[in-house]
């Protein structure tokens, strides 16, 4: 009899269903409770106004390090914090409760933009110590996404003015599937245009300007909205100064030692020229390694050219110098010839005229010897007599008294001609 009696009050009371507040309610706090109640129903495949006009997404790009720039590649490498901001009316939160920060496992069951960079070579998000991202939930469903990544993008460079050049390395961003229909990218309006540069160093380059834009463009079979950042860089030109454009110039320079050496010192004077332009070779080649091979000459490369002209024509004014002291070589020799017929014939004249001649010759000799005696007390005598002997033993070419005068002027003008054109005349 109880037991029908129980059984009766079981089966006979109205079944109270639960709402899915209710249910968490005992064991969960409110925010809890209203996430699991905004995601009921969620369907994550569709985006925010699937049926209505195209979702608004703003980009916040802060940047914290840009480097290393590579030309060999010709890539950049940023490290940035990369931050999408849209509006999901699914997620809105009570008018208690706004700018709340949730755990980023949330990420997975909502919808969030397909953004990616379309110049991009590689990239990663951090995850040291841990995930780098976060996911904040603002007031009247807009959704604010924030991320660390290291991006290695695409850097088209012209290398023409190479290392007096400057650079624009751009990033570009789209969404991979959603066409202008559906997303539309724009840049994020505050005080730094929607771009954050936080006092960037770099080695070799100076950011002097940046450019923000946005645009569409036909991909397959829809238009996409995209974003354009563009970094405007000009490059440090000290370390090329000091490794190719000072030793370039002394190489030239030292060449010049040759004008000062005895003419008749061959070895000497072209083992100067040949060395030199052996180690402006090695020179050029060990720069021209930092540079892909360009199908043009860049600005390094015409004042190696220059340089290679300048070593070139001492060799061949030492060339001009030899053949002519060649020449005047032969003509003494004929002339030496001819004193020896001359003397031949001196010798079938009477032994008589022969003693004369020797007691002239002798007296002469012991004038010498006396005016010599009385130059040895003078200073200025000793000095005249150095000179004159350094002058027979070094005999100077009138070719290089020229060169000593003509090749410095000349290497001094195409100096200020190639930094006019390279600094002042020619635009970026």
């Amino acid at each position: 009899m109880w037991y029908l009696f129980i059984l009766n009050i079981v089966f006979l009371q109205p079944i109270h269903i639960l709402s899915l507040n209710e249910t968490c309610w005992p064991t969960a706090n409110n925010l809890t409770c209203v996430l699991n109640d905004l995601l009921y129903g969620y369907n994550k495949q569709l985006r925010p106004n699937h049926s209505g006009d195209p979702l608004q997404v703003q980009v916040y790009l802060m940047i914290i390090t840009l480097g290393p720039i590579v030309e060999l590649d010709m890539s950049f490498t940023m490290n940035l914090f990369f931050r999408q901001v849209w509006t999901d009316e699914r997620l809105t939160l009570p008018n208690k409760i706004s700018n709340v920060a949730v755990s980023t496992k949330l990420l997975s069951a909502i919808w969030k933009p397909d953004t990616y960079f379309l110049n991009s070579h590689s990239g990663y998000l951090h995850t040291t110590p841990t995930l780098n991202h976060l996911l904040r939930i603002l007031e009247n469903g807009r959704l604010l996404y924030s991320s660390r990544l290291t991006i290695k993008a695409y850097c088209s460079m012209f290398l023409r003015r190479y290392p007096l050049d400057v650079q624009t390395c751009s990033l570009i961003l789209s969404s991979y599937a959603y066409g202008t229909r559906d997303v539309i990218y724009d840049w994020k309006v505050d005080e730094h245009n929607g771009v954050e540069l936080e006092r960037l160093k770099l080695s070799q380059f100076d950011l002097f300007s940046y450019k923000i834009s946005k645009r569409e463009i036909r991909l397959t079979d829809r238009n996409h909205s995209v974003l354009q950042l563009d970094l405007r860089m000009r490059r440090s030109v000290g370390f090329y100064v000091l490794q190719g454009y000072i030793p370039a110039g002394l190489l030239v320079i030292l060449s010049w030692i040759s004008f000062w050496i005895d003419s008749e010192a061959t070895a000497d004077r072209v083992y100067i020229g040949i060395t030199s332009i052996l180690s402006l070779t090695t020179l050029a080649l060990d720069i021209r390694s930092h540079i892909p091979a360009v199908p043009y000459i860049t600005a390094i490369d015409s004042f190696f050219i220059i340089c290679y002209l300048f070593l070139l024509a001492s060799l061949l004014q030492y060339t001009a110098v030899h053949r002519h002291l060649e020449y005047g070589h032969a003509i003494n020799h004929t002339g030496g010839m001819d004193g020896l017929c001359k003397s031949s014939k001196q010798q079938n004249m009477p032994i008589k005229s022969r003693s004369a001649n020797l007691i002239v010759v002798r007296s002469s000799r012991r004038r010498k010897r006396r005016s010599l005696k009385h130059a040895r007390r003078s200073t200025f005598t000793v000095v005249a007599q150095g000179l004159h002997f350094l002058r027979r033993k070094a005999p100077l070419h009138k070719l290089d008294r020229l060169a000593r005068i003509g090749f410095p002027v000349l290497f001094v003008l195409c100096n200020c001609i190639y930094w006019y054109i390279f600094i002042f005349y020619t635009s970026d």
